[in-house]
């Protein structure tokens, strides 16, 4: 066992060499909330055959120290970030189970060098906000008055385990005991989860969601919905497993793991089928299932196009013609731009997304008008029949009508642009897309979901900016390799950097 020092932070690790020879990559084992290092005892011998690794505590658990900063998932990467660079780790899988995978998902949004692939266990990418907040006061509960997790861990090392034995308790219990409930709770919250869905869509390496079949907290359905959300991300079941899946199947589970990575090293992981064909059938699908569930299908029934642009200020358009009142009221705007752009929804997820600050009944009352309201301007009148774009059901909220957007155009451009292999091909494609880079990019609305997506779009400016700065730079065209810069320095995180950069680039122009 082994510690690394920074500032006031000591971080406890363990790093294992592969028993094969010649192994190159390393898997980085993060924990779950609550837990410790030795959560992964049960599968260390089977990826140590192929792998080295290295297993750490997450700060303010097991041996490592709380910190005085307070536990945010930022900070958690940061952690992760000094422990790759002081080892010298150059190319290597994550592996992260439970909340502690989100420091993962975090360091591979940012495209973080060396990483080849994510692997998340049980991980909560999205989680309902009242639903979880219920969950978290029920932990509180758990633990008033005391110093440790160690009644949490009660509670809940029986349904942790598909067959808990009195080692795997054991385990768990040694690892709760050891937590404060101020470092528990300091992760353990909603607004630590919100961005995991946008971080999701920014991930390029490949991604693996494992799921326990016995898991009743996070069922394999919350680890499925991910899929939509990014095209490189393949889920499996792992049967006979709960929340614990590393120590009720680690054989399993860590052969499913190889054959990933190996499919990755050896296929590049390359798509059969395009976007297109993907999100064409997510929607059909789900549009299919609702019809039959509804018994309202009508095959003979015309289809209605519903046009909504939001890049460059809001608009509204069925079967070409637009709809020009009644957005400014009741969230209409709002509400269709969501159901635009999160083709499956829920009440419940609209009521966290725009009545964050009011109980779950009254955000419910308020759904229920606005949606009334939405579903009048969204309605089609011919002589036959009345038709309503948008279908509201007791838990489900969707539109049915083809739909169109600037903002899915824009999306869906930048990421096969991503995907092209010409140079030359990707460059001109880069420079168009940075043609729509402004400062005020989908105007008019400010809830965070929204902000949120703003945020993906500039990251990718960012990104794409710099990617011609560096071949600008390599042509000696200072010119336009100061131009691409300066639109990066407004959305990178790295400023300081950039703007020495910057100097110098100009420096050269003078």
């Amino acid at each position: 066992m082994a510690s690394i020092k920074h500032d006031l932070l000591t971080i406890h690790y363990e790093w294992m060499e592969s028993d094969k020879p010649d192994a190159e990559d390393t898997v980085i084992l993060i924990h779950g909330l609550g837990l410790d290092i030795y959560s992964w005892d049960y599968a260390v011998p089977y990826l140590r055959k192929n792998y080295h690794i290295m297993r750490y505590d997450l700060r303010g658990h097991g041996a490592s120290d709380a910190g005085s900063g307070v536990g945010t998932m930022n900070l958690l990467r940061d952690d992760l970030l000094l422990l790759l660079t002081e080892l010298d780790i150059k190319s290597y899988h994550i592996i992260g189970h439970g909340l502690g995978g989100f420091s993962g998902v975090y360091l591979a949004s940012e495209k973080a060098p060396g990483l080849k692939s994510l692997v998340l266990m049980s991980v909560p990418l999205h989680y309902p906000k009242n639903l979880g907040n219920k969950v978290t006061d029920e932990r509180k509960k758990a633990v008033i008055g005391q110093q440790t997790m160690i009644n949490l861990g009660e509670q809940l090392k029986n349904n942790a385990f598909h067959l808990p034995t009195e080692e795997k308790k054991y385990i768990l219990m040694n690892a709760f005991k050891k937590v404060s409930p101020a470092v528990y709770f300091d992760i353990f919250h909603i607004d630590n989860l919100k961005s995991g869905i946008e971080r999701l869509r920014q991930i390029t390496v490949p991604i693996l969601l494992l799921s326990g079949a016995e898991d009743a907290m996070f069922p394999p359905e919350l680890s499925s919905a991910s899929l939509n959300f990014n095209t490189n991300a393949r889920h499996y079941t792992v049967p006979d497993a709960s929340f614990m899946i590393q120590m009720d199947q680690p054989q399993v589970m860590t052969q499913w793991i190889h054959n990933f990575i190996q499919k990755n090293d050896q296929d590049k992981w390359t798509n059969t089928y395009d976007d297109n064909y993907q999100e064409s059938l997510t929607a059909e699908m789900y549009t299919e299932i609702r019809g039959i569930l509804q018994k309202t299908q009508n095959s003979a029934s015309p289809v209605n196009n519903l046009q909504v642009n939001m890049m460059n200020g809001f608009n509204a358009h069925i079967n070409g013609e637009r709809i020009l009142k009644g957005w400014g009221q009741r969230k209409a705007k709002q509400l269709l731009a969501y159901l635009v752009l999160q083709p499956s929804t829920t009440r419940e997820e609209l009521c966290d997304v725009f009545w964050p600050e009011v109980d779950l009944e009254t955000a419910k009352n308020r759904l229920r008008v606005s949606l009334h309201h939405l579903k009048q301007l969204l309605t089609v009148n011919t002589t036959e029949k009345k038709t309503h774009l948008l279908v509201t059901e007791r838990e489900h909220v969707f539109l049915q009508a083809k739909v169109q957007s600037d903002l899915l155009h824009y999306r869906k451009a930048v990421k096969m642009a991503h995907r092209l292999e010409s140079i030359t091909e990707k460059t001109d494609e880069y420079k168009r897309l940075l043609r729509e880079e402004k400062e005020n990019i989908i105007p008019g609305f400010f809830e965070d979901w929204f902000l949120d997506q703003r945020t993906g779009i500039e990251n990718e400016w960012a990104d794409m900016a710099l990617f011609l700065v560096d071949l600008y730079e390599k042509q000696n065209d200072v010119q336009n390799a100061v131009h691409y810069l300066k639109i990066a320095l407004k959305y990178h995180n790295d400023a300081y950097t950039l703007q020495e950069r910057l100097d110098r680039l100009e420096g050269r122009m003078a």
